[in-house]
């Protein structure tokens, strides 16, 4: 339940987010929430001008986790050893552990098990699993091995935390489209399919690429990429950010989207291209993002796949490139 300003719901769901409250304050934001049920899915450093050291970032955590009430509910990914890490040690609430099956559970049973049974083009099913009891095949519309996660761990959550009957779950899940930004289709026009995702962390950026590689297994799949994040424009993950785009055909790296970072610190793109192409892929860093519009205009055929990642406004992209698409008459500039 959230108690403040003129939210009085319950239950009342919302995004937990550590970054800061505000710039007069500097405590994160999830641990102004009376949280009742939490679910924690992963742990990895990020929002590096505000944790400095990995350190910081565990402690926000565990400060977050250690919030949960007795009677509340931690529903915990098994599959991630920093949240079990976290978790295990400093939970106050009884934890309901998830995982999909064959991952490595870091010596936590899951309650909650989901087996992926099919896939088509409309949605993933799988296989429930309650205290290793059958529970029924649900079908998520959505793509990639991240969102049946959550889709247990929402499941577990209404349903261990709030009651919830697992009949009645299933349709709802059914019909869920998704958020904005997240896999999302802008169109298809002179049929390329051009999707937008807020991915920037390298797992998101991988498990967003995974998941539009399962819905369009023989398509030809290009990631264009903009760095815009504190943590994304800094070499903190420059080793990670190569094997992220593994799923990609191809890959386009737009400019920084900060100025002003030590040249030591920054990511190194011209390194990231290089190292992509040692890796078999086609990839440039690009000058701008005309430049990036003017190559997909000229190459982009009927079923290949462009996914848009970035979490910012990526320069008015999105419009400009559905308009060159549609017109093939735009003339960018060189990459």
């Amino acid at each position: 339940m959230v108690t403040g300003g003129r939210l009085r719901s319950s239950p009342f769901v919302l995004e937990g987010d550590e970054y800061d409250t505000a710039f007069f304050e500097k405590t994160p934001k999830f641990l102004h929430y009376p949280v009742e049920v939490a679910i924690v899915t992963s742990i990895e450093h990020d929002h590096i001008d505000i944790y400095a050291t990995f350190e910081s970032y565990l402690e926000a955590f565990r400060q977050f986790v250690a919030r949960v009430p007795e009677h509340g509910l931690l529903v915990a990914n098994a599959a991630d050893p920093r949240v079990v890490e976290v978790v295990a040690k400093h939970a106050r609430a009884p934890i309901a552990w998830y995982a999909l099956e064959g991952e490595h559970t870091h010596e936590q049973p899951p309650h909650w098990l989901a087996a992926p049974a099919d896939e088509d083009p409309h949605a993933q099913r799988f296989d429930l699993y309650a205290g290793g009891v059958y529970a029924g095949r649900f079908a998520l519309p959505l793509s990639g091995r991240h969102n049946l996660g959550n889709a247990t761990a929402a499941i577990a959550a209404a349903a261990q935390g709030y009651g919830a009957r697992l009949s009645e779950l299933a349709e709802p899940l059914a019909r869920f489209a998704g958020v904005s930004r997240r896999q999302d289709l802008l169109g298809t026009p002179r049929g390329v399919f051009v999707y937008d995702d807020f991915a920037h962390h390298p797992t998101a950026v991988r498990e967003t690429l995974l998941g539009l590689r399962s819905r369009h297994p023989l398509a030809r799949l290009i990631a264009v990429f903009e760095p815009r994040s504190a943590t994304a424009c800094r070499n903190l993950h420059q080793a990670e950010y190569a094997g992220c785009f593994d799923p990609a055909d191809e890959i386009l790296l737009a400019p920084l989207g900060r100025s002003g970072l030590p040249p030591d610190e920054q990511l190194d793109l011209s390194e990231l291209s290089a190292e992509l192409r040692r890796r078999g892929k086609r990839a440039q860093a690009c000058s701008s993002i005309d430049a990036i519009v003017g190559e997909l205009a000229e190459r982009a055929q009927a079923g290949s796949v462009v996914a848009l990642l970035s979490n910012g406004a990526f320069g008015g992209i999105h419009k400009k490139l559905l308009d060159a698409l549609s017109s093939r008459q735009f003339s960018g500039g060189g990459a």
